[in-house]
């Protein structure tokens, strides 16, 4: 047996490392894992002791894993922009209906309506060109996606 902490031999009998001083068994009585190969070297014997003769094959990385992530959150990050500018026209959009019930039907109404259409252009605009942004994030992500399952299915 050899020791977990500084890998000395050891006698089976023993409790503490002669040379470390390290207990060899934990307290329920059960001897610590021998240090004799490395994670790697101990999964290819593993490999070898389940299907002999056959050669071993790594698992290939998944190639779209990390664009897709990068799409997500893309995605993710225009909707929160999409959200805050949604509640700025909905902010602006209240103010006016506010201003507007005091207002009697005339020129001072029509007014009110074309300030506050001048007012909310810009962030119309914004709002049509995050949503064709989103859009276009989307049928990317759900291209990569296709490509993933086609990839996984002749893995």
């Amino acid at each position: 047996m050899q020791c977990a902490n500084c890998g000395a031999n050891t006698n089976d009998g023993d409790r503490f490392c002669n040379n470390c001083g390290a207990a060899l068994q934990k307290r329920d009585g059960l001897l610590r894992r021998q240090p004799t190969r490395s994670r790697v070297g101990l999964n290819e014997d593993l490999d070898e002791q389940r299907a002999p003769g056959r050669p071993r094959v790594s698992k290939a990385k998944n190639p779209y894993r990390d664009q897709i992530a990068q799409l997500r959150l893309q995605i993710k990050e225009l909707k929160l922009q999409l959200r805050e500018l949604n509640n700025h026209i909905t902010g602006t959009r209240s103010n006016y209906f506010e201003i507007d019930s005091f207002l009697r039907r005339g020129p001072l109404r029509r007014v009110g309506r074309m300030v506050e259409g001048a007012q909310l252009f810009g962030p119309y605009q914004q709002r049509k060109q995050l949503q064709d942004q989103i859009a276009q994030l989307e049928y990317q992500l759900l291209s990569l996606e296709k490509s993933q399952e086609q990839w996984r299915s002749q893995q």
